[in-house]
């Protein structure tokens, strides 16, 4: 690959949004050399914040930008996910105050980059899995000159059961469920049929028989796979029959 000169280098870099990284990795594939790159860095046309990412000179850093990076340059599907979609984007929390971790969500084999971990994994929590396929329900976050990829309302809902009872109460799922008034039950089909984890799926159709909204009316369960077998949610709880599930009772917890 020819190198590029200077006067290109800045046109590469107008592609870069304002406020959001730029790699090193992305750079190398534009045809930027390591010693073009290390003179922006050099006299201050870039802002080196680790090894492997740069900031433009006049940019804020932050975590969204530094997520629209590895979306958008390093091709990972890595994304705010969970219980931090469902309070920061969607306005869904019940009234007890938690100070947690930022939920990031990646597809199994996808690893962050050591910029990111240096930078904000002390701010976030990465979960691993394939129990929802890769973009399935994604939606987009506007963060005025960029924009992320993060979960749909109903993804997320998922996503935070995925947590349930080992990060997320039991309680706390209830008191999500109870909000989830306005939400699309088409989204919510897709998602239950392709999801592959068992737990998370008896556990979502027990809640939401239990807050018994209108849009569980509009689910169709026989296009649901269920599995086999006995499931334990929480130790010590009562088995629930229809869903074969072992549970505590949300009021007790």
């Amino acid at each position: 690959m020819s190198l590029v000169n200077e006067t290109n280098l800045k046109s590469i870099l107008k592609k870069i949004p304002h406020n959001t990284i730029v790699t090193t990795n992305w750079l190398v594939k534009q045809g930027v050399s390591n010693q073009l790159l290390f003179k922006y860095a050099n006299n201050g046309w870039l802002k080196k914040l680790n090894s492997g990412a740069y900031l433009k000179i006049g940019d804020n850093e932050s975590i969204n930008g530094a997520i629209y990076a590895m979306q958008e340059q390093l091709n990972l599907s890595v994304h705010i996910g969970g219980i931090t979609a469902l309070n920061e984007y969607y306005s869904i929390m019940h009234n007890i105050p938690f100070e947690r971790k930022q939920q990031l969500f990646g597809i199994r084999g996808e690893k962050l980059p050591k910029w990111f971990n240096t930078l904000y994994g002390k701010d976030i929590e990465l979960n691993i899995s394939s129990f929802l396929p890769k973009n399935l329900s994604m939606a987009e976050q506007n963060h005025g000159d960029f924009k992320t990829k993060v979960s749909s309302l109903e993804r997320a809902t998922l996503e935070m059961l995925y947590q349930t009872p080992d990060k997320i109460t039991l309680n706390e799922a209830y008191q999500i469920f109870e909000l989830l008034i306005t939400v699309k039950p088409k989204e919510f089909q897709v998602l239950l049929e392709q999801c592959t984890s068992i737990k998370v799926k008896r556990l979502f159709l027990y809640l939401a028989e239990m807050v018994n909204h209108n849009w569980f009316k509009r689910l169709d369960l026989t296009k649901i796979d269920l599995g086999k077998g006995v499931r334990e949610i929480t130790k010590g709880g009562k088995h629930n029959k229809k869903y074969n599930i072992i549970i505590g009772d949300v009021t007790e917890i």
